[in-house]
């Protein structure tokens, strides 16, 4: 370890955000990490759940894969980040997506070999100044998969106070894609999925382009 590094863990010390305790790096030990309630990778395909998928609307999506509920701690650091731009929150995450995506890589699920970020409208990525997703999971998956910057999004009413009915019709038509997919097997990703309408409009998209396969993926799925 290089000086610089002991005299800024000696100066500045890391606590785990969860318990407290002191840490070398990161920003939750692994005990607390590892004691997360997430789902298992070893399952799979989760809209091969029975209470997933009668949840979640997902018709034009070939599997499911996401960390956790949107709940807990998770819905905390996720609030954190996207509402009130706590970037502290963002390295937690991070290291939690790391954790699980790393998981379903050892299960070999998914199966895929390119990634499309879900974007933000353009004024909304110019308010808040960044994408959520692209913070959390862009550093993870960039060492492993081409993400596609293909997918823009036009300015919609906000999803929070929408029923399932009025998010599909919300969007209907938001999603415009660059590029053709031909033959490519992608993974959709967002931050939260509550339905479905907004990631299964974007696999509609995909499909027309000529993806083979798409796989949807979010940090947390919101429970019924």
């Amino acid at each position: 370890m290089s000086l610089s590094r002991v005299l800024a863990q000696a100066l500045f010390p890391r606590y785990c955000a969860c318990c407290q305790c002191p840490i070398a790096h990161a920003a939750l030990c692994t005990p607390c990490l590892e004691a997360l309630p997430l789902f298992f990778p070893e399952e799979g395909n989760l809209l091969l759940r029975a209470d997933i998928q009668s949840q979640f609307s997902l018709p034009d999506c070939d599997g499911l894969i996401a960390c956790g509920w949107y709940h807990g701690v998770l819905k905390r650091w996720l609030c954190d980040l996207k509402l009130r731009q706590r970037r502290h929150a963002a390295a937690l995450l991070r290291q939690v997506i790391a954790y699980q995506w790393q998981h379903y890589c050892t299960e070999q699920v998914p199966d895929v070999d390119a990634a499309i970020i879900i974007p933000l409208p353009w004024p909304r990525l110019i308010n808040r100044g960044f994408n959520q997703v692209m913070q959390t999971w862009g550093s993870v998956l960039n060492d492993q998969l081409p993400i596609l910057p293909v997918l823009s999004k036009r300015m919609t009413p906000t999803q929070q106070t929408l029923d399932r009915r009025a998010r599909l019709y919300n969007q209907r038509q938001a999603f415009t894609l660059a590029s053709a997919l031909t033959g490519r097997r992608i993974l959709l990703v967002d931050d939260v999925i509550t339905t479905g309408a907004t990631i299964n409009a974007a696999a509609q998209l995909c499909r027309r382009a000529g993806a083979t396969q798409i796989w949807a993926c979010a940090t947390c799925l919101t429970p019924a």
